[in-house]
């Protein structure tokens, strides 16, 4: 069997890439045995001082630019160091991991002094080996899959042709040949009104997203998970793939705060527009406008001004589902570019919430049934490529929310510990069965009792439980890895699940039933850092960027516009996603005429909203109202690709009738 040439090109530049990434690691640990190199030492810093002692931070100024510190490359050895001191200081790490060394010293010392050399050996670490091995074998099989993904598709185009849509009294979608790439009639030409109307509604939201970045500059991040993501710490606690994000930025437009701010902003009003624009190209109706609506509601507007990854991914979620709907509602020239720039948005929004997948997955739906419509297909071959494709859909979903976070992780986080030991004792607990917790799970001098009495009093709170920034009194567990853990989380569900379900309706009622927090007033809003690592991890950063401060003129806008607003409790989201989930399936089930790619794509986003916050509730440690905000926006474009369906279903009756 003849390899395809694309895979066996892609094979060959592998093994080379293997090769070569081989014998670079092999000279540099070669080239560092038994090797001695020095670093200078100077004072950069004062940490604090004291009758008896003072204290420094020192940086080590290396003399080679590749065998120096590094916690994920590099690791040294001191050999010696030749103080220029009279008495020499003490240090707190014999085996420093970057550039910088924490003095005590008995004298004080100079800012900016050299007060020694510092002598060592150096070994290259076997990690950016693996690495850069696992990032190639992660592109290849991307490339394999594309490539085999493509041959497949084309093999399946041969088989069932897509035929040109036709309307009819079966009202069979007239918009899928144009999404797919074919022909630009099914829309009247565009007018002089028509084009004013599209340069005028998008004047008007670029005015509304810059009267909005204006208002709120440089966004609020005063937020220790924000400052992980800024800082560019990539263990994955919080999303790894943000801090690649924000160094690329870095890179290319230097250092700012204001990049998440962008990142809630942005895809919001592009949303928007594309919500507009498709409604009116494909209705020409003024009321398109209307579509704006969204930035009145509280939940959406005020929480904008957060910079926080909670808050971008609604966005991303709710400018990928517009982009899609118009695709839908509007042939387009490039349709590839779009599509292109839609799985784009859904890829950053994949990675930007460890649980973002309840919500992208689904809009697959629609993706599946607009590839297989008009092809010809009995109801029984459509099922089952349907269930094909829902199933390749999931699997790449999976494969990127998982993979890719563990290719970039750098460093070890265990997040979902204390949620899993939280749900244990949720089933456990009532039941008095401590042979859910394996014994030597346990501190010393901790046991059974303890973590009854911590569930007891924390019903609604797992990160007593494990979280390793505070609780170290009450944590009965050490942080860090736990053996057998999703083993002991399956068996107590299986042992007592009518417990499991009780703590599980505790959350639910907690969480759906709940105002929307983060939503300040102007004085809040212009809170300056003031915990330590707060102040640290913004002070490099240009000084009118390290805090909101309002003028006058902007403090009294806000205030009239937080005084007005409207906020709704989650439970309206998910009562609208559940409205429109399942006047999807009644219309699809018993209002044949109506089926079409619109009707799906309401099911789609509709599903992904009421299923959200069903995981969302399943997987939190705690109830957090910011968890809950994907639910709001998905359920507002779900209802909107409903009217959309009823409209279109109405243009077709009424083209029908007139002929």
């Amino acid at each position: 069997m003849k390899l395809d040439s694309r895979i066996q090109i892609a094979l060959i530049t592998y093994f080379l890439c293997v090769a070569l990434t081989l014998c670079i690691f092999g000279g540099l640990r070669l080239a560092s045995t038994d090797k001695l190199l020095q670093a200078d030492i100077r004072v950069v810093d004062t940490l604090e001082s004291s009758d008896q002692a003072h204290h420094y931070t020192a940086k080590l100024i290396f003399s080679s630019p590749i065998f120096r510190a590094h916690k994920d490359a590099v690791a040294i050895t001191i050999r010696s160091i030749d103080w220029d001191l009279a008495q020499a200081p003490s240090f707190t790490h014999p085996s420093p991991d970057s550039n910088r060394l924490e003095l005590i010293s008995q004298s004080p010392l100079e800012l900016g002094s050299h007060i020694g050399t510092l002598f060592y050996s150096a070994k290259i670490l076997a990690t950016p080996l693996q690495s850069t091995l696992q990032c190639l074998t992660f592109a290849l099989v991307v490339w394999l899959v594309l490539v085999f993904g493509k041959k497949m598709a084309r093999k399946f185009d041969a088989a069932h042709p897509k035929r040109a849509p036709i309307v009819s009294h079966s009202l069979l979608d007239s918009t899928n040949k144009s999404l797919w790439g074919g022909g630009h009639t099914s829309l009247a030409p565009l007018t002089r009104r028509d084009w004013a109307f599209l340069c005028a509604s998008f004047g008007l939201i670029v005015g509304l997203f810059i009267f909005q970045f204006w208002l709120g500059f440089p966004g609020f991040h005063i937020i220790g998970d924000t400052y992980g993501s800024i800082a560019l710490i990539k263990d994955n606690w919080h999303p790894v793939f943000i801090p690649y994000v924000l160094e690329l930025l870095y890179a290319i437009f230097g250092k700012h705060l204001y990049y998440l701010y962008l990142w809630n902003l942005m895809p919001f009003y592009a949303g928007l527009l594309f919500l507009v624009w498709g409604f009116y190209l494909r209705f020409r109706s003024l009321w398109a406008l209307l579509l704006l609506f969204p930035i009145f509601i509280g939940n959406i507007y005020f929480q904008n001004f957060v910079q926080y990854h909670s808050f971008a991914l609604p966005m991303l979620l709710f400018c990928a589902y517009s982009m899609v709907l118009f695709a839908l509602l509007v042939p387009v020239r490039h349709p590839r570019l779009l599509w292109g720039a839609i799985f784009v948005v859904l890829f950053f929004a994949l990675l930007w919430r460890h649980n973002a997948i309840f919500s992208v997955f689904p809009i697959s739906f629609v993706l599946a049934y607009v590839w297989l419509q008009d092809r010809g297909l009995d109801s029984r071959s459509f099922v089952r490529s349907f269930g094909k494709g829902i199933a390749l859909a999931a699997i790449i979903c999976l494969g990127i929310a998982t993979i890719v976070p563990k290719l970039l992780t750098k460093g070890v986080a265990y997040p979902t510990n204390a949620t899993l030991l939280h749900q244990i004792a949720g089933a456990c607990v009532p039941a008095d069965d401590s042979s859910c917790f394996k014994q030597e799970w346990y501190l010393p001098n901790k046991g059974w009792e303890d973590v009854k009495a911590l569930y007891t009093s924390n019903l609604l709170n797992a990160d007593p439980l494990n979280v390793p920034w505070a609780y170290d009194e009450l944590r009965p567990i050490p942080y860090g890895k736990i053996e057998g853990l999703k083993r002991q989380w399956i068996l107590a569900i299986v042992k007592h699940p009518i417990n499991f379900l009780a703590h599980e309706m505790r959350f639910l009622k907690a969480m759906w039933w709940q105002s929307p927090g983060w939503i300040f007033d102007s004085t809040k809003l212009q809170e300056k850092p003031t915990h330590p690592w707060h102040i640290e991890a913004s002070k490099d950063f240009p000084q009118n960027e390290q805090s909101i401060t309002l003028s006058p003129l902007q403090t009294k806008i806000y205030d009239f516009l937080y005084t007005h607003k409207l906020t709704l409790n989650h439970i309206y989201g998910v009562l609208l996603s559940l409205f429109v989930l399942l006047t999807s399936l009644v219309l699809w089930r018993f209002k044949p005429k109506m089926r079409s790619s619109l009707l799906v794509f309401s099911f789609s986003a509709s599903f992904a909203g009421f299923f959200s916050a069903l995981f969302i509730v399943a997987f939190t440690p705690v109830t957090e109202t910011r968890y809950m905000s994907p639910v709001l926006p998905l359920g507002i474009i779900a209802c909107v690709g409903l009217i959309a369906s009823l409209l279109y279903t109405k243009s077709i009756y009424q083209a029908l009738s007139s002929k």
